[in-house]
């Protein structure tokens, strides 16, 4: 893909282009950004940037052999590493389920560890990146370019890499000439360190608004107005947005709705049963349904200036104002938020969702109830 399909980050793009004009490009990048903020689209822009043969001032060409093939993501010299499910003799490395990849790429380079597991139909099985991938990308990448030109290693999640990662140590330190390392990660804290030591930093902010409406209008074709309601619940993942499109009315209203009535009237014996009906949305979609959480309590905070009234459809704006109106103060609003971002932090580090949930809603309960 080209840097045109990449939502906003006008500056990371830049930054990119401007090092590749001058021959600086570092063996082993991470591009670190969180789910939605383009952080994948950016490296597979990049890497077929760095293959084209006949690079623009701002872009690849698009037009030429080695771009034709990266945009079908089957360029020879550029090789994909992603958490799977292993399955003994079918699944043991990333290039057992290339055909998947290159399928959940085609419908949009915004993709989420849960939309991919859910691609690979793997119901409750964990993914993850196992020694025999390991082993394969060492294999890869010591035969020679196809193009005569770089050799590239797309690696998305790392976070996924356990111990055996290790094995790369002395590849990505001193890779064959021309190799390029391009990773991909949302928590760098899980990234092993002596990889993440290794790595030149490349920090991907989330989505401007005004690049993920313009997106929005330009690309999927919606109205403005809609456009702007998106970009605003969305807070700065494409990603959130593109699923949103899908959905007749926000899935994240009515549970946001039950939880804060609960807290708010003191009947915690119903956390338990909104916690098992929550866990069902699996670890990303609790993130999405958090972020939406926190915009909704930001808003509430603005919603007497006039601020954001427009971005709401009429069920939200009314639960916004209703919030408001409760005039809960920015110290009990700012404790909400540091529970949910505590809770946050918590099922990023897998840990049990239904006891997370459970004492997220009791840590809400106790900042409304703060004298």
């Amino acid at each position: 893909m080209k840097f045109a399909d990449v939502v906003g980050q006008s500056i990371v793009k830049q930054r990119l282009l401007h090092g590749v004009s001058i021959g600086r490009v570092p063996h082993a990048q991470l591009f670190l950004g969180a789910e939605g903020s383009g952080a994948l689209s950016l490296a597979l822009a990049y890497a077929q940037l760095l293959l084209c043969e006949n690079r623009q001032s701002d872009d690849s060409c698009g037009v030429c052999g080695n771009c034709k093939k990266s945009q079908q993501w089957s360029h020879p010299d550029v090789h994909f590493s992603f958490p799977f499910p292993g399955k003994k003799g079918e699944r043991e490395t990333a290039s057992d389920v290339y055909t998947q990849w290159r399928e959940i790429l085609t419908k949009s380079s915004y993709v989420s560890y849960a939309s991919w597991m859910k691609s690979l139909d793997a119901e409750n099985k964990q993914g993850n990146i196992p020694i025999l991938e390991c082993r394969a990308i060492i294999r890869n990448l010591s035969l020679k370019a196809f193009s005569g030109g770089y050799k590239v290693l797309l690696m998305w999640l790392p976070e996924y890499l356990g111990k055996e990662g290790n094995v790369l140590l002395k590849l990505i330190e001193e890779p064959p000439e021309k190799t390029i390392f391009l990773l991909v990660a949302e928590d760098v804290d899980s990234v092993l360190n002596t990889i993440v030591s290794r790595t030149q930093l490349v920090r991907i902010p989330p989505v401007e608004e005004e690049d993920m409406v313009e997106a929005l209008i330009n690309k999927e074709g919606l109205e403005a107005e809609t456009a702007r309601k998106l970009s605003v619940v969305s807070a700065g993942s494409y990603w959130t947005a593109l699923e949103l499109i899908h959905e007749s009315e926000n899935p994240f209203l009515e549970p946001w709705k039950t939880l804060l009535a609960f807290t708010f009237t003191g009947r915690m014996e119903k956390s338990i049963a909104w916690a098992d009906e929550m866990s069902t949305f699996g670890r990303e979609g609790l993130k999405s349904f958090f972020l939406y959480g926190l915009q909704l309590l930001r808003y509430s905070l603005l919603q007497p200036y006039g601020v954001g009234a427009s971005a709401w459809n009429a069920q939200e704006a009314d639960l916004v104002k209703r919030l408001s109106g409760l005039n809960l103060g920015t110290d009990k609003i700012q404790g909400m938020v540091n529970a949910i971002e505590n809770c946050m932090y918590e099922i990023e580090r897998n840990g049990n969702l239904k006891m997370i949930l459970v004492d997220v809603s009791y840590q809400v309960s106790k900042w409304i109830k703060k004298s």
